[in-house]
C-alpha cells in the first residue's frame, strides 16, 4: 500500500512539473520580443498602449462626482463590436462609455464610424 501511495505522488509530481514548465514556455502572453504583454487588445489595434491611454482620457473627462481620484479601464471589458468600454470611476461605479468613432472595430480596416460593419474580437486569433 505504502508502495502504491509513493508512486501516486511521483506521478501527481511529474504531472504538476510537466504542466508547471508547459506555462512557462507558452507564449501566451508575450509579444513577439519575448516581453510579457499587459494589454489584451486584438491585432487589428496597431498601438495598444496608446490605445488604453486613449480610453482612461476619455474616462476621466467623462467622470462626474469629484469624490476619489479614480479612474480605471479594463481591457477585457471593451467591446469591440458594440464599440463600447467599461470604465470604472470610483471602485464600484461603473460607466459603459462608446469608443471613439475612428477606433479599428475589425481585422478588414472597419471602424466604429460604421457599428454595422464591426466583428469585434474573435477569441483564439
Amino acid at each position: 500500500m505504502k508502495v502504491v501511495c509513493i508512486i501516486l505522488l511521483l506521478v501527481i509530481a511529474a504531472a504538476n512539473l510537466s504542466a508547471t514548465n508547459k506555462a512557462d514556455s507558452s507564449k501566451d502572453g508575450k509579444d513577439t520580443n519575448g516581453k510579457r504583454k499587459l494589454l489584451n487588445f486584438p491585432s487589428f489595434i496597431p498601438d495598444p498602449t496608446k490605445f488604453a491611454s486613449e480610453l482612461l482620457d476619455i474616462c476621466k473627462k467623462n467622470k462626474t462626482s469629484l469624490t476619489l481620484n479614480y479612474t480605471a479601464i479594463n481591457d477585457k471589458h471593451v467591446d469591440f463590436k458594440n464599440c463600447t468600454f467599461l470604465c470604472k470611476h470610483e471602485p464600484n461605479k461603473n460607466v459603459t462609455l462608446n469608443l471613439p468613432e475612428e477606433t479599428p472595430c475589425g481585422p478588414s480596416g472597419q471602424t466604429c464610424a460604421n457599428k454595422s460593419q464591426c466583428v469585434g474580437h474573435i477569441p483564439g486569433c
